[in-house]
């Protein structure tokens, strides 16, 4: 094995035609621009089988040597040392055409400086979240160069127009300035999870032109969709999507009712403020209590509390927080049969419990919440069919918070986007198995499993 041999397997380098010098085998430092860099020293010289122009076979010395032209090459950092390779590249001079042409590596691309390994470690680097800033430092080279090499494998990333899963999630994310509302739109794989594309603009006649891109076929096998209760997606699905059932997401639903009863607990605690403050502490301390799911409190561990008199549990404590207010304990009732109803999937008892809400004058924001449930009637039914969410396009946004944060924000949104579909198309996942889809199949294969156990 020569050093030469050696020396490439230690940079990296693929391409055997590059031979490192025998007499120079120092590695001298010099000082470009303020920076200090390792200088390796190299010639790419070899025998080319036919002319770059005319294309003529080289046979019986069609093609000569003709001088050489010293190229410098980034190869990153070597030892916590930036280091760059001056490579003698061999001119060529072809006797057919009378032209000249230089010898080409895979180490470098035509008319480029920074080695394709550089290329591909920020490939690799752009996948984590940190900013484009560090990664350009961790690799020697400017913040500009990462931000193009960013935009060229977005572009590689570019999400087919000819295929569509037959179950979908839509929602939106605090994007940046230049989107309309500060908001854009994000559409996964309800099944897979995985990312399909994002839209700048989450309003309506914007999504609706950027779905009919797509062969009217592909949308008319989208099965369902999975979103929240933003009313604007509506109209697009029923456009677009016309054989699509739509599915709200549970998450949001309980929220829904959640925030309302949250409200009139707000509105009680004012109330007694100055009549029982020590009350008023109760209902605003342990607010997370009161909208807990009643099915979880604890009603049989004792302990002590410092805003109750001897032993308690919780159960104690939520009764003694409903006691204070008539309407409170009903409202409380009804939306935790809501809850578990919408819980077990029972979706006759989620519409009796609906029904029951109007036995009693409730407040005018409550009766909003109620009213609002019983406009999406019909997609709350496919929800304690369907076992799909949003669950995961919630953990998404999160992710790309993070990305904006570790980037101190972007200005623009290609770049956020290109950044978006790199950290979650290139990262490896793991094998998960798909969820059933509706909950009847999962209580089949759940009971083929205890019966095999068995």
């Amino acid at each position: 094995m020569t050093h030469s041999h050696i020396i490439r397997n230690s940079l990296n380098i693929k391409d055997e035609n590059i031979i490192f010098d025998v007499n120079n085998y120092l590695c001298p430092e010099e000082k470009i621009k303020g920076t200090n860099y390792l200088i390796y020293q190299a010639t790419l010289t070899y025998k080319p089988k036919a002319c770059h122009h005319c294309g003529s076979i080289n046979e019986e010395y069609l093609i000569t040597k003709n001088g050489t032209k010293i190229s410098t090459v980034k190869l990153g950092n070597i030892l916590f040392k930036p280091a760059l390779l001056r490579l003698r590249k061999q001119r060529y001079l072809c006797h057919e055409c009378n032209r000249t042409f230089i010898a080409s590596t895979t180490l470098v691309d035509k008319h480029c400086f920074i080695s394709n390994p550089i290329k591909n470690a920020v490939g690799y680097e752009l996948a984590e979240t940190q900013s484009m800033k560090c990664i350009a430092k961790r690799v020697s080279i400017s913040s500009t160069t990462v931000i193009r090499l960013l935009v060229n494998s977005g572009k590689a990333l570019e999400p087919s127009r000819f295929e569509l899963p037959e179950h979908l999630s839509f929602d939106e994310f605090k994007s940046v300035k230049e989107a309309a509302g500060s908001m854009s739109f994000i559409f996964t794989d309800a099944q897979t999870h995985d990312i399909i594309d994002i839209v700048e603009n989450r309003q309506q006649r914007e999504l609706i032109a950027y779905f009919q891109r797509y062969p009217n076929e592909l949308r008319q096998k989208v099965k369902t969709v999975t979103l929240d209760m933003y009313s604007p997606y509506i109209k697009v699905i029923h456009d677009c999507f016309p054989n699509a059932e739509l599915i709200i997401d549970r998450f949001h639903i309980v929220q829904h009712i959640n925030r309302a009863l949250n409200r009139l607990r707000i509105e009680i605690m004012k109330t007694i403020r100055y009549t029982r403050p020590r009350d008023y502490s109760k209902l605003k301390k342990q607010w997370k209590l009161i909208l807990k799911n009643v099915w979880d409190i604890d009603f049989e561990t004792y302990g002590t509390h410092r805003l109750y008199d001897g032993l308690v549990t919780e159960k104690m404590m939520v009764n003694y927080l409903l006691s204070i207010d008539n309407q409170f304990q009903w409202v409380y009732d009804l939306i935790n049969d809501l809850k578990w109803a919408l819980d077990t999937g029972d979706y006759e008892e989620f519409v009796s419990q609906l029904e029951r809400s109007k036995d009693r004058p409730v407040k005018r924001y409550i009766r909003t919440t109620f009213q609002t449930l019983n406009k999406y009637l019909d997609s709350i039914g496919n929800s304690c069919k369907y076992t799909l969410s949003n669950g995961h396009l919630e953990g998404i946004n999160n992710k790309i918070k993070t990305i904006k944060r570790s980037g101190y924000g972007y200005r623009n949104f290609s770049h956020l986007r290109a950044r978006i579909l790199i950290i979650f198309k290139l990262k490896d996942k793991d094998n998960k198995e798909i969820r059933p889809l509706t909950f009847e199949e999962e209580k089949e294969i759940d009971k083929q499993l205890n019966i095999k156990v068995a």
